[in-house]
């Protein structure tokens, strides 16, 4: 900070400084209306490619080197209506609305939800190792909640290690560790528990089908073989109508978030006038830093030097109405200087004095009345400079 730039930064600084401000607060609003979104995008792997314990990647490969099985992914919301086998993997942000679309859409077609369990976080730095927390909790029917488009539902957990029993001719599954079933009056079991509910099921009336328990299709299922023969089998016996045909779906994992405000104003039609507000601002700005310029400091009443006093004496001078009074002090003190430079004889003092410059350059008798007859302050400046003028040209 100087006397000419009283401000802390420059106008460079100030610009840059304005310009990523905006430019943070920009991605500040961004990050919070579609933070949702891009996590999704970016951030953790869907269960289908997922290699973690709870993802699906085994079962993917599995059936992708087992003759006769066509696997893909379906990234498409409009690829719902294929006759494959759907497999879909929701995890615990899906809602009703999003699985009973896709159910919807799907009522003529093989389907197969597998359930989420485990409450999982990454281990370390690698995305292929997870920690387990805990079992999730959903409380008072969050399973049912998120399935009520599709079945009435009760969902629930049993402790202990417990040997799943089938329903039918299918191979059978390895143990399960704390199973998750469901029970219900539209639920057919395929796979359950001993007194229990159903591990696997299918919903009555449709080709539905709802795995509750996905340690019995994720990875770490997939450790012991026979849960693995088991579920390429009944994939297969799920499949007939497309027999090999299998599509795991990815839409639910990267389907649009809830709308919000932030959302509104950055996707059309109203991202137009959004647009529009910010370059009205930047040009208001642009206006307000040309019109106004740095501030102003405050001036002092007093100002320090010899000439700010001799101004100051004026203006106090003035102001009291005295400006035309002086001429006369004026006219003795311009005498008494000029006798000094003349070097008059001493003993010569006021009327003789002035009687004595005139002899010796006349003139000045004239211009010493005039500066006393000065009634105002415009006279007097007038006679002053009219002998300021004539000392000039008689030196």
């Amino acid at each position: 900070m100087t006397a000419a730039n009283p401000t802390p930064f420059g106008p460079r600084a100030g610009i840059v400084l304005t310009v990523l401000g905006a430019v943070l607060l920009l991605g500040f609003l961004l990050l919070s209306g579609f933070g949702e979104d891009i996590n999704r995008q970016v951030g953790r792997v869907p269960g289908p490619a997922a290699k973690g314990a709870t993802g699906f990647q085994a079962l993917h490969d599995i059936l992708a080197r087992t003759p006769g099985f066509e696997v893909r992914m379906l990234r498409e919301r409009g690829d719902y209506a294929t006759d494959d086998l759907l497999i879909l993997t929701p995890d615990r942000s899906v809602t009703a609305a999003d699985l009973g679309e896709i159910v919807r859409q799907r009522i003529e077609h093989p389907t197969l939800i597998i359930l989420p369990k485990w409450q999982t976080e990454r281990d370390g730095l690698t995305g292929t190792r997870e920690r387990r927390t805990d079992a999730i909790d959903f409380g008072a029917g969050r399973i049912g909640a998120m399935l009520s488009n599709v079945a009435e539902t009760r969902y629930d957990r049993m402790p202990g290690v417990r040997r799943p029993q089938n329903q039918n001719d299918l191979p059978s599954f390895g143990p399960v560790e704390r199973p998750a079933t469901i029970s219900g009056r539209a639920i057919t079991p395929l796979v359950s528990i001993n007194r229990g509910g159903a591990l696997l099921a299918r919903v009555a009336g449709s080709d539905t089908y709802i795995l509750a328990d996905p340690d019995l299709a994720n990875n770490y299922g997939m450790r012991d073989p026979r849960n693995a023969v088991a579920m390429v089998a009944v994939l297969e016996w799920m499949g007939i109508a497309a027999p090999g045909r299998i599509a795991f779906d990815l839409t639910l994992h990267y389907r649009p978030g809830d709308r919000n405000l932030v959302k509104l104003m950055f996707t059309p039609p109203f991202i137009a006038v959004t647009i529009a507000l910010l370059a009205a601002a930047a040009l208001a700005g642009w206006a307000s830093i040309a019109r106004f310029g740095p501030p102003l400091r405050d001036v002092r009443a007093l100002a320090f030097g010899k000439a700010a006093l001799l101004d100051t004496v004026a203006a106090l001078t003035r102001a009291a109405g005295k400006a035309g009074a002086g001429g006369g002090a004026y006219a003795d003190t311009m005498r008494d200087w000029l006798g000094q430079r003349m070097r008059a004889p001493g003993h010569l003092h006021g009327e003789s004095l002035a009687a004595w410059i005139e002899a010796q350059r006349p003139g000045y008798a004239a211009r010493d009345q005039r500066l006393r007859r000065a009634g105002n302050e415009s006279e007097l400046v007038s006679a002053a400079q009219g002998l300021h003028d004539w000392r000039q040209e008689t030196a």
